[in-house]
Parts: C-alpha cells; structure tokens; sequence
C-alpha cells in the first residue's frame, strides 16, 4: 500500500485540490457582486458633527465626509434668525467629531482657556480648525514646532513665515502656547 502512495501521491493530491481552487478562483472572481462588504472601493464614510448655537435644532447629525459645515447647518434646521452667519466658515469640510458653532447678531465670542488652540501641543488636524489653516499651512505649523522648537507666542507665527499677516488676524484670539 505504501508503494501505491508513494507512486501516485502527487496525481490524488492534485485531484483532490482543483476542484478547491477551481472554487476559490470563482469566488475571488465574483468580487463585490457577492459580497458588497469585500468591495475595493469603499463607500463613503459617514461623519458626526455637533452643531449648536443659533440654529433651529441644535444637536449631533450624521453627515457624509466631504460634507460642508453648511450642510451641518441644513441638517440641524437651519440657521435662527439671530445667525451670524458671517463668522461662520460654512464653506469648511465637515470632519468627524467637529463642533459647528453658529453664533448670533451681537453674541460676543467667549473663548475660554480650553477653547483656545495650543500650537505647542495641537495636532495637525486640531490646526486646521483655525480660519485660514488647510492641511499644508497646518502642517508647516507642526514641522516648524518640531524643527524649530516650541513657540513662545503666538506671534512667532508670523516671524517664521507660517502665516499671513490676514490669516494671524483672524486667528491670534483663537491660539495660545502652553509649555
């Protein structure tokens, strides 16, 4: 019996494994048709965002990503009659996790220590928050961190050629720098 086996091993395996790869082969081949979970191409990811302030119904909506803040606006209602709209950069890509905050005609912003943006410490992503920061200028902020070392106000911003002098002013109320 052992002869036999030794003889005609390779031929009964291989028997034995086509019809297995003839299988795997068909269902590789079905690719998403079968299973829309195994699609190469993703669909598009869903972003939470918190939008308060002078809208009609303040909350956490589900957005697309690529979104825009004016769409978080439509989601929650749309804007109160009171919206100030014009601090608002509704042109923004919503990104999960952001907070939308529509302010009212005459609201002063109150910007507390916590709400302020370290640019010691904040991340790329935490950044591009701040009016006039994309992910290239947000970037040149944190190599410059880290190359340069820590800043020591905010103003070095503007001395290392990270900012315009426009981009400063709309941003030197929003940034600090802790240790």
């Amino acid at each position: 019996m052992a002869e036999l086996w030794e003889r005609y091993r390779f031929p009964v395996l291989a028997a034995l494994a086509a019809p297995l790869l003839v299988a795997l082969g068909y269902l590789l081949g079905r690719g998403d048709r079968a299973h829309p979970s195994l699609a190469l191409t993703p669909s598009p990811s869903e972003v939470r965002v918190y939008v308060i302030g002078a809208v009609q119904r303040p909350g956490v909506y589900t957005l697309q990503e690529g979104d825009r803040w004016i769409d978080a606006v439509t989601a929650a209602g749309g804007p109160a009659p009171d919206a100030d709209l014009s601090r608002v950069n509704l042109a923004r890509r919503a990104r999960d996790e952001d907070q939308v905050l529509v302010p009212r005609v005459g609201e002063r912003a109150a910007a507390s220590e916590s709400d302020l943006v370290d640019i010691n410490r904040a991340s790329a992503r935490e950044l591009e928050t701040l009016p006039g920061v994309g992910p290239v200028r947000a970037e040149r902020i944190v190599q410059s961190r880290e190359t340069d070392g820590p800043f020591a106000s905010p103003e070095e911003l503007l001395t290392r050629r990270l900012v315009p002098q426009s981009v400063y002013e709309q941003i030197k109320d929003m940034v600090t720098v802790g240790p």
